[in-house]
């Protein structure tokens, strides 16, 4: 997921050293294919060329071979795939540039717009099921340490006297395991860490509500959303490619590792950057994401990076999501 979403990298690097900006021009066909051609301008060769074909302030991206015509449903001699039209696509995207100041500032706007949209649509919904796939990788100035953590989440009912949910973490680290479930129902919280660590108590669904953070990781970030870029699949999916400014988020990102690993909030960590993708449903409901944090963090004199990788799906959002619960024998009552 790193690689295929830090975009911003490679947009630069390709805008800098590799492509040019078509402010002119036109489309031209020819028994091999399709051309640009700028009046008093030399033929496009070998080249990457940036071309709002269709003015409205964004342009995509285009490689041109060495007789002239754009590459088109390939992947290009430096390694990069573009479309059936010639544009340059990264993970499923068409990948933009604002050609104005007023294009970007538009593409910022109507993306949180969709964001935030997608946040309260889906955070109106009576059922969730989530699931999370989040890799780390800890760089140490001698070694790595990679963990990886395995999240699902299914809530019925919520913020009803018959709200129900169920929570399962799985964590590994240095070939060291550890699980987590809990899970509510009939007004009782069930928590089971393992044996000699099984709990349950009663609980009213107003204080369990106030006590959880429902339903996913997703959303936290729409406020910073910056560099945002936005395409549309076939069957109406709508994709958001953002960065987010890193100045402010470290609150976000405790809310994150209280939910994910809460031993993390006990480091200094400071962001460095966070980049994402958010798949919409044709309805607006949060089908899918992606985020990268990188982080780093000053331990005794060492300089360690950290970066965390969160793929979220969310499944069938606006359906009824059953819940089959685990056994409810064993557990120690204790008092809320």
């Amino acid at each position: 997921m790193k690689n295929s979403i830090k975009l911003s990298v490679i947009t630069i690097f390709l805008s800098l050293s590799v492509a040019l900006t078509a402010f002119g021009g036109t489309w031209e066909q020819d028994s091999d294919g399709w051309r640009w051609l700028d009046k008093g301008q030399p033929s496009l060769v070998s080249v990457w060329k940036w071309i709002d074909s269709n003015l409205d302030g964004m342009a995509e991206c285009y490689y041109f071979d060495e007789t002239g015509h754009v590459l088109t449903d390939t992947i290009t001699p430096d390694g990069y795939q573009v479309n059936e039209n010639g544009a340059w696509i990264s993970n499923d995207t068409i990948q933009q540039k604002a050609m104005n100041p007023s294009a970007a500032s538009q593409a910022k706007q109507q993306g949180k717009e969709l964001y935030l949209n997608a946040i309260k649509k889906s955070s109106d919904l009576a059922d969730l099921d989530v699931s999370g796939d989040i890799q780390m990788m800890f760089f140490y100035p001698e070694f790595e340490i990679p963990a990886f953590i395995k999240l699902n989440q299914k809530y019925h009912n919520i913020n009803t006297p018959d709200m129900e949910f169920l929570l399962q973490a799985n964590r590994s680290m240095m070939g060291l395991k550890n699980s987590r479930t809990a899970f509510y129902t009939d007004g009782t919280y069930y928590t089971d860490q393992g044996p000699g660590n099984r709990y349950k108590m009663k609980i009213g669904h107003q204080d369990m509500i106030q006590n959880l953070a429902l339903g996913h990781l997703t959303g936290q970030f729409y406020r910073f959303l910056d560099h945002v870029q936005i395409s549309e699949k076939e069957d109406g999916s709508k994709i958001i490619v953002y960065t987010n400014q890193s100045e402010g988020l470290e609150p976000y990102l405790e809310n994150i590792n209280n939910q994910i690993w809460p031993v993390l909030n006990d480091a200094d960590l400071r962001i460095q950057s966070i980049q994402g993708k958010a798949v919409l449903t044709p309805e607006g409901y949060f089908s899918s994401e992606d985020i990268t944090i990188d982080l780093i963090s000053e331990e005794d004199e060492d300089t360690v990076t950290l970066s965390m990788n969160i793929h979220l799906v969310y499944h069938n959002p606006g359906e009824n999501v059953r819940i089959d619960f685990p056994s409810s024998e064993g557990y120690e009552v204790v008092v809320y």
